[in-house]
C-alpha cells in the first residue's frame, strides 16, 4: 500500500512540475558520486529550491539540477537553459570592462571621478579604484534611476541630482550600487559605445552565449524566468502565489548593476573568462581583485582563499556564485523564488566547500 502511495505521489509531482530535472553533464567527471549528489539534493530539499544549480570540478560540470517553475501560471518548468536575473553579479562584468580600459591605457585606477562627472559632490576626492571597491563615500537617496524609461546618459544625470557624498564614509566600505551605475557611464564615455553594445561584444558575441539577454529585451528562443517571493518576508513557503511585478523602467535603471538574465552555464563561462581568459592579463586581474577593505570586496566580487564570491538579490531572484582563482571549481546557483527565510547563500557555500574537499 505504501509503495502504491509513493508511486502516486511521484507521478503527481512530475505532472505538477515539482519533481526536479537533475542531470549530470555530458562530460561528467568520474569523481562525482551518488553520496555527493545526495548531499546536494538534501541541501536543496531543505530550502524548497526553485531554479538551476551548476557544480563544476576541475573544469568539468559534475552536477546540474533544475527545479520548480520558470512560469507557474503557464506551467513552464525551469531547465538548464532557463535564464535568471543575475542582479548584482553583473557588477563583476562591469568591473572587468573597466579594468580592460585600464589595461589598454585609456583609464587609470587613480583617475578621479571629477574627470568624468565633475558635478558630483566629492568627485575630486573619489578615485575609480574606490568606486570599484565601494569605498567612494557616495550615497544615492531613494531608488536607482527615474520612474520612466530614459537613455543611459539621462538616467545617470537624473541620478546625479540625488547623489550625496559622505566624508565619514569616504575610504570605508559601504555597498552603494550607484558606484557601478557611474562606472557604466564612464565606460560609455571612454568607448563611445552604449553599455549594452559593449557588453554584447565583450561577452555575448565573444563567448557565443546562447542564453544571455538584457532584462528589457525579448527573444522567442530565450526563456526568462519569472521572479517570485512571499508577501511575508519570514515565510519560506514555495507556492508561487506572488509573482514579482517589475516595472519596465527598472530594467533600464539598473545600468551595469542588475539588468542581465543568464543561464547557469553562460554565467560560468563569463566568470571563468574573466578569471582566467585572455580578456585581462594576470597583472590586471591581480590588481582588479585586490580587496579594497575589510569586507574583502574588490572589483565586483568578494575574495577569500581560493574563493571569489558574489551574491545578487532582487525582483524575486537570488544568484550566488563561487569560483576558484583558476576558474576550475565553481558553484553557480540561480533561483527565481527569493525568500529571506530560505536564503540560498549558506547552501551554496557548503556545496563549494564540498567541491574543494573532493
Amino acid at each position: 500500500m505504501k509503495k502504491n502511495i509513493l508511486v502516486l505521489f511521484m507521478l503527481l509531482a512530475i505532472f505538477s512540475g515539482l519533481a526536479p530535472e537533475t542531470v549530470l553533464a555530458d562530460s561528467t567527471d568520474s569523481s562525482a558520486d551518488s553520496e555527493f549528489n545526495q548531499k546536494i539534493d538534501s541541501l536543496l530539499d531543505q530550502k524548497g529550491y526553485s531554479g538551476t544549480l551548476l557544480v563544476v570540478k576541475n573544469g568539468k560540470p559534475i552536477y546540474q539540477t533544475s527545479r520548480g517553475f520558470a512560469n507557474y501560471a503557464n506551467g513552464i518548468d525551469n531547465d538548464k537553459n532557463t535564464t535568471y536575473e543575475i542582479d548584482s553579479v553583473q557588477k563583476s562584468m562591469t568591473a572587468a570592462m573597466i579594468m580592460k580600459q585600464v589595461q589598454d591605457g585609456k583609464l587609470k585606477l587613480s583617475d578621479k571621478l571629477s574627470k568624468f562627472y565633475p558635478q558630483i559632490p566629492g568627485s575630486k576626492k573619489i578615485t575609480i579604484r574606490q568606486m570599484l571597491d565601494m569605498t567612494s563615500g557616495l550615497i544615492l537617496k531613494g531608488d536607482i534611476g527615474p520612474s520612466r524609461i530614459l537613455s543611459d546618459e539621462d538616467i545617470i544625470h537624473e541620478d546625479i541630482t540625488n547623489i550625496k557624498f559622505s566624508n565619514f564614509l569616504h575610504g570605508k566600505w559601504d555597498y552603494q550600487a550607484i558606484n557601478f551605475n557611474l562606472l557604466s557611464g564612464i565606460l560609455e564615455k571612454l568607448t563611445g559605445e552604449s553599455y549594452r553594445q559593449l557588453f554584447t561584444d565583450t561577452f555575448i558575441k565573444k563567448l557565443d552565449l546562447d542564453n544571455t539577454i538584457f532584462a528589457y529585451d525579448n527573444d522567442p528562443n530565450i526563456l526568462k524566468a519569472t521572479g517570485y517571493n512571499n508577501i511575508d518576508p519570514l515565510s519560506s513557503r514555495l507556492d508561487y502565489k506572488n509573482a514579482f511585478y517589475t516595472r519596465k523602467w527598472f530594467e533600464f535603471d539598473e545600468l551595469g548593476t542588475g539588468q542581465i538574465y543568464m543561464s547557469a552555464n553562460d554565467l560560468y563561462k563569463v566568470e571563468k573568462y574573466i578569471m582566467t581568459g585572455s580578456y585581462l592579463s594576470k597583472k590586471s586581474r591581480k590588481e582588479l581583485f585586490k580587496p579594497g577593505s575589510g569586507s574583502t570586496y574588490g572589483g565586483g566580487l568578494y575574495h577569500r582563499p581560493n574563493d571569489n564570491f558574489a551574491n545578487g538579490w532582487g525582483y524575486g531572484f537570488q544568484t550566488v556564485m563561487h569560483i576558484s582563482h583558476n576558474g576550475k571549481n565553481a558553484v553557480i546557483v540561480l533561483e527565481n523564488y527569493s525568500r529571506l527565510a530560505a536564503d540560498i547563500k549558506p547552501a551554496a557555500k557548503t556545496i563549494y566547500q564540498m567541491v574543494n574537499e573532493k
